[in-house]
């Protein structure tokens, strides 16, 4: 007896079927039932064959059929999702905890409830004693006076100490980034170290042009930079000057004086 395959047409019914979907060679369709797309709120049951004798190409039709799904049904195949919802409210909650222990600040001490003074029968029935008249001598005089000058002198002192310590104001420390005081830094850094050079000088006065004042940079100006003849001169006689007899000056006039020394 000859086998003969039979082939049957996939009919999705409510659902969908995927592209590419191929004929079944079975007549409960269990090859194709993976390509079958239930409507939302439903599952697969299976095929339902259909005969349709009508069909000259395929031996009959298998018709895709759908059950509705239960709430659990639909728990189960969106667990992962339950889960994953649960998880992000678990964060939110433990994250808003956090952040409303750190910005509340520290709890406020609670207030000590102040001691409740109880009167006695014994204090209402106290008598008022009578007031002993002590007769005082010229000695006894004499020591209460001298206590008396004694603390009143120590509250002059302690007044005129209080008195000069308000008076003392601390002189106002020039700003470390005043360019005025970075120019007399690097102006007598040059000197010490008994700079020959003309650039170093002309870059120092180019880069405070217009930003600072004083007798280091009207020096730097009018003297050093007067022109290279008088630089010369000038520089010749800084290098006879000893390193550490140059490093004890520290204000222009000390500077002339000392060069109007050498000849």
């Amino acid at each position: 007896m000859e086998f003969k395959e039979r082939h049957f047409s996939i009919d999705p019914g409510k659902g969908k079927k995927m592209d590419g979907c191929p004929y079944s060679t079975f007549e409960d369709g269990r090859d194709v039932k993976d390509f079958i797309i239930p409507p939302k709120g439903y599952s697969f049951k299976g095929f339902r064959f259909d005969p349709d004798a009508s069909n000259q190409i395929y031996d009959g039709k298998l018709i895709a059929e759908y059950e509705k799904d239960t709430f659990n049904d639909i728990l189960k195949s969106n667990l992962w999702k339950v889960l994953l919802v649960l998880g992000i409210i678990a964060i939110i909650t433990v994250v808003v905890i956090l952040a409303v222990n750190v910005f509340s600040g520290p709890n406020k001490p609670t207030k000590t409830p102040k001691p409740v003074s109880v009167v006695t029968d014994t204090a209402k029935e106290t008598k008022t004693q009578p007031t002993q008249i002590v007769a005082t001598t010229d000695s006894t005089k004499t020591a209460i006076s001298d206590t008396i000058k004694a603390e009143t002198q120590n509250d002059a002192v302690i007044v005129d100490l209080n008195a000069k310590k308000d008076t003392v104001k601390e002189e106002p420390q020039p700003a470390a980034d005043d360019p005025n005081v970075l120019f007399k830094q690097d102006f007598w850094t040059l000197i010490h170290q008994r700079t020959i050079m003309m650039d170093p000088y002309d870059k120092l006065y180019k880069d405070n042009k217009n930003k600072v004042e004083g007798e280091e940079f009207d020096y730097l100006k009018l003297t050093i930079l007067k022109d290279f003849s008088s630089f010369k001169v000038w520089s010749g006689k800084l290098h006879k000057i000893p390193v550490a007899e140059l490093e004890s000056i520290n204000t222009i006039k000390d500077l002339k004086n000392k060069l109007y020394e050498i000849e």
